[in-house]
């Protein structure tokens, strides 16, 4: 996997982290779901999404904005590799991550027609 599809999928984690704490923190079973999640959307790939969100979790812990500014930033680096499929793909991961768990959340319906409205700018 080349440098930049693997920075585009980290970013992807982190908006799935995102999705995930933005309720009541993240609980083991949002981690378990993002996993799941991964393995179907990203397949062999989902490694390194895996491992940002791992890291996002048990190290960095940033807040919400944080992360989601931090992974804008990152895929608009990396825009000209951010193809309309992997678009889609990172909107259905956030889609799925907020379903997993309590349902979706009128916050994490907030935090993807964000991202939706950013995407049209990269």
């Amino acid at each position: 996997m080349d440098i930049e599809k693997r920075e585009i999928y980290r970013s992807i984690a982190e908006l799935a982290y995102v999705i995930a704490i933005a309720d009541k923190g993240l609980s083991a079973e949002e981690r378990f779901a993002f996993t799941k999640i991964a393995e179907e959307e990203l397949d062999f790939e989902s490694w390194a999404a895996q491992s940002r969100f791992e890291l996002l979790d048990e190290v960095i812990q940033p807040s919400i904005e944080k992360a989601y500014k931090d992974a804008l930033h990152d895929l608009k680096k990396h825009k000209d590799h951010f193809t309309p499929e992997m678009k889609e793909t990172a909107i259905r991961v956030m889609h799925k991550v907020a379903k997993a768990c309590s349902g979706f959340s009128p916050k994490e319906a907030t935090i993807i027609d964000r991202f939706k409205k950013d995407l049209e700018t990269l």
